[in-house]
């Protein structure tokens, strides 16, 4: 790819993440409708980012969740597709959920169909670290590559909690696209009850693995916001 080109990427990316949410938004749906499915993608992406936690009340974040789905599996990236799906869920109103689990069981097949088939395989390592405020203790975690649990600490995740990234697993995954889902638990200490509620997150990420190329993802548990700040999670590729 030409210097020219990577750097009319980058100024696209800049000029998106610094855009207002409306005006990415109105972006993402407009180059939907007109089928550009790549301009629908990073505008959509960088709009829920940036608009969308999982303590919004925005009442868009639910249809642009479904939109950026559908402009994963036009692009080919089902995990992609699947990851958007699985948020959308999160976010009323709910009337039409049928239809949206009905597309994260499509794509969710067609995850499993390549899986099955083999191949190459790409080795991944996942690393955690949880630096949620003193006012909780992480309760629980579960990681899934691919909707196979890779990670389960059901009663005690406090071990995790730090300012260090540890290795939590590492494996190999096919090569090509691949969903993580992350849950967490985090309580509220004694003595914390009025300046925290008991969270539960869950969250899921798209990644690709390539031959000879391995991949290491860091999930971080952090607090976010005050008044009471409350627990979110991050990702990252290194």
């Amino acid at each position: 790819m030409s210097p020219r080109i990577l750097l009319a990427m980058a100024l696209c990316l800049g000029c998106a993440s610094a855009a207002k949410p409306g005006t990415l938004y109105r972006s993402g749906v407009d180059a939907f409708e007109s089928d550009d499915m790549a301009g629908a993608q990073t505008a959509l992406q960088a709009f829920v980012d940036k608009s969308c936690p999982a303590t919004s009340t925005d009442k868009r974040c639910r249809e642009a969740h479904i939109k950026l789905g559908h402009a994963h599996e036009r692009l080919g990236s089902p995990a992609g597709a699947w990851a958007a799906y699985d948020a959308a869920l999160a976010f009323p109103p709910h009337t039409r959920d049928a239809a949206v689990k009905a597309d994260l069981d499509r794509v969710q097949a067609q995850l499993a169909e390549r899986r099955d088939r083999g191949g190459d395989q790409a080795p991944v390592v996942i690393l955690y670290r949880d630096e949620v405020g003193d006012e909780f203790n992480a309760r629980s975690l579960s990681v899934s590559v691919d909707f196979e649990q890779v990670v389960n600490k059901e009663k005690d995740a406090s071990d995790l909690h730090g300012a260090d990234y540890r290795r939590i697993w590492g494996g190999s995954a096919p090569v090509g696209d691949h969903v993580l889902l992350v849950e967490a638990v985090h309580d509220c200490k004694p003595g914390f009850g009025g300046k925290c509620v008991r969270s539960r997150l869950r969250k899921a990420w798209s990644f690709k693995s390539a031959v000879h190329a391995p991949v290491t993802i860091q999930i971080r548990a952090y607090g976010e916001g005050d008044a009471p700040a409350h627990p979110a999670l991050e990702f990252a590729l290194r």
